[in-house]
């Protein structure tokens, strides 16, 4: 039985190794957060947790300089509902509180950029894949990739 997501939502992509960044001044107060990124039929679900991704599998999530529309091999509805309820700090967009979702590039860098209405409130968060991580004093992003989100984009586009 699920409980943080509806029985008949299906994942539609998923991408580890996604860092976000919550733009803003609540984002000035909260450091970025390295996770799963879940595209559902229904939903745009960020889970905070760290998993081992070899070099052949990163070709089939982000190779060629581009996002693939894929899932996690072994990562099904019901392990993402365990996931939202064992991390606390995971959060839930739904499709239909988005305002605007776009290719925004930064410091040489290209961001999957996402703005949705929640509680009366405009958030944005930024989406990005790291190049580099220092593991000290705390796991954080010293660079990112410069890679197309166009594909997630018209995809997240078509829910819509």
């Amino acid at each position: 039985m699920r409980i943080n997501i509806e029985s008949d939502e299906l994942i539609v992509a998923s991408l580890p190794k996604v860092w976000a960044n919550q733009l803003g001044l609540s984002g000035f107060f909260s450091k970025s957060k390295e996770g799963i990124l879940v595209l559902t039929n229904k939903k745009i679900i960020f889970v905070p947790k760290w998993i081992f991704v070899s070099p052949r599998d990163r070709e089939n999530y982000f190779g060629g300089n581009e996002v693939k529309i894929t899932r996690m091999h072994g990562y099904s509805e019901s392990e993402l509902d365990e996931d939202i309820s064992e991390q606390p700090k995971s959060f839930i967009i739904p499709l239909e509180s988005i305002v605007n979702v776009e290719n925004v590039e930064m410091r040489k860098a290209n961001f999957l950029r996402i703005t949705f209405r929640l509680d009366g409130r405009k958030k944005v968060y930024d989406f990005g894949i790291a190049k580099a991580v220092t593991s000290y004093p705390v796991r954080q992003v010293l660079q990112y990739l410069s890679i197309d989100w166009s594909p997630w984009v018209r995809v997240i586009n078509a829910y819509l």
